[in-house]
């Protein structure tokens, strides 16, 4: 009876040091008010993933090579629709822009997930790095917006908390740059001064 208690507890200690793989539904939202500030303008949205990586980082743990937190579904288009929807929000047309639309091609360079060191990850930072780059023939204005945020937890992260935190990180960057005065500005038609 001592022998497999003692044989439960080494197991359970080695599992906690080897920490599995996670796909992260990646849904963001813009959290814009619904106004008619765009008044109808067209805008033309066209996403980028330009990250060195498809995984966002490494759980940590024994076997952290492995244990990588990454997409379960193109980026690139999540970014997109998230940001279409909050222009359209906003009140600007950016379901069916036609071809004279300001283009507004954003670019998420950098979605690192970096946790602490050791075989019990309790802390994780996530940096962020979004530029917005909207543009019209000889005219231009570009944005970025960057994040950095430190979450400790009681017990290492599931798939539903990375998810929730890396969601988080990107629509708050998504929001920013859509509430940008400069940025609405110039969807709205007018030149940077």
């Amino acid at each position: 009876m001592l022998r497999a208690a003692l044989l439960l507890t080494l197991s359970a200690a080695f599992a906690g040091c080897a920490l599995s793989p996670q796909s992260i539904e990646i849904k963001p939202a813009a959290n814009v008010q619904t106004t008619n500030i765009g008044q109808n303008q067209p805008v033309q949205v066209m996403a980028v993933d330009s990250r060195d990586q498809l995984a966002f980082g490494t759980r940590g743990g024994v076997y952290k090579e492995t244990s990588l937190v990454q997409p379960a579904n193109d980026v690139k288009a999540a970014v997109e629709e998230a940001v279409r929807q909050g222009l359209q929000q906003q009140g600007f047309n950016a379901f069916n822009p036609g071809e004279n639309a300001t283009r507004l091609e954003v670019r998420l360079e950098q979605l690192d997930y970096v946790p602490e060191e050791g075989s019990v990850v309790n802390t994780v930072t996530l940096s962020l790095v979004l530029a917005g780059e909207a543009s019209r023939p000889d005219v231009a204005y570009t944005g970025t917006y960057k994040s950095s945020v430190k979450h400790d937890q009681p017990l290492t992260p599931s798939a539903k908390r990375n998810q929730e935190m890396i969601n988080e990180i990107l629509s708050g960057a998504i929001t920013r740059m859509l509430e940008d005065p400069k940025m609405q500005d110039f969807l709205l038609g007018n030149d940077p001064a």
